[in-house]
């Protein structure tokens, strides 16, 4: 069984306690307005084109079997319909200014490259936190990974959307160590505005994981983002909902970035980036403070 990853992360400190490795699978059921890794969202391979390091040589015009790239104005245009993403311009660019993001990798494979970093993770509490995209996507090869893992007695954690079968938390909460579980809102038709789904699904699989699980095993993360969900009123009622579910750990803040707009370029859906503003350090203090007030213990990951 292999599974599409687009990324791994050695010495990753913000996904989980200790010295973790991140693996990043491919595939998110959501579409939020401020996808911080948008190369996530399709469950399948796709080419990266770094604009700014192309000479135009025209190389990788030559060698597409599909006639989807052409030279215009000495800048490389792909037609993304016609890509198969066989790989031919990847291979040819003297600059490597084309890449291919998502690659096959076997649960063995992943095993072994993880291990190597076994002795940072027991000695740092730390482990491998699985993420994405949104993990459950691949639950296939999610769950023999997640197993495989444990057999080598190496701490698990994975971060999710929480959009996922419910018929999937019973073998989740057996394979999994710690659930990095991400809160937006609360209004279900606002949740779908900007991120293309409601919240209902979310909310309900928060609440029954934290059942099974109890707060030691489940973390939820706020991401703040201006104009979506940084009002004060919006965040009384996460810390609400959290209150309500009988949650007592602690949360994790996760501040907007800006940081996604030359990831969107590279793939081609540049017109889709959308700044989404600025959050100052007084307005991150504040929603702090909300949390604070419920005696929720508070961690912010910049």
């Amino acid at each position: 069984m292999n599974g599409i990853i687009f990324d791994i992360q050695n010495y990753a400190i913000y996904d989980g306690p200790g010295i973790r490795t991140t693996i990043f699978l491919k595939g998110c059921p959501l579409k939020c307005l401020w996808c911080h890794n948008p190369e996530s969202q399709l469950l399948k391979p796709q080419i990266s084109y770094f604009q700014e390091k192309c000479t135009g040589c025209g190389t990788c015009v030559k060698v597409c079997p599909n006639h989807a790239i052409q030279l215009i104005d000495g800048k490389i245009k792909r037609d993304f319909e016609l890509c198969t993403v066989c790989g031919s311009c990847v291979r040819v660019c003297p600059n490597e200014v084309i890449e291919i993001i998502g690659k096959e990798y076997s649960v063995e494979e992943l095993v072994e490259l993880v291990k190597r970093d076994k002795p940072f993770y027991d000695t740092s509490g730390g482990g491998v936190t699985i993420s994405g995209g949104e993990p459950t996507m691949q639950s296939i090869f999610l769950f023999e990974l997640l197993e495989k893992l444990k057999k080598e007695q190496i701490h698990t954690a994975i971060e999710t959307c929480g959009f996922f079968k419910e018929e999937l938390i019973k073998k989740l909460v057996n394979t999994v160590d710690l659930f990095l579980f991400d809160i937006k809102h609360m209004d279900p038709d606002l949740h779908k505005e900007f991120t293309n789904v409601s919240n209902d699904k979310i909310l309900h699989n928060f609440k029954e994981i934290l059942l099974k699980v109890g707060s030691e095993r489940i973390i939820p993360r706020i991401p703040l983002i201006p104009g979506v969900n940084t009002a004060i009123s919006v965040i009384k009622d996460i810390g609400d909902f959290l209150l309500n579910a009988n949650y007592s750990g602690p949360v994790h803040l996760m501040p907007y970035n800006k940081l996604a707009k030359t990831k969107y370029e590279k793939i081609g859906k540049g017109h889709l980036y959308q700044d989404m503003g600025d959050l100052t350090e007084e307005k991150l203090q504040e929603i702090a403070c909300v949390f604070e007030s419920k005696s929720f213990q508070v961690v912010i990951n910049h």
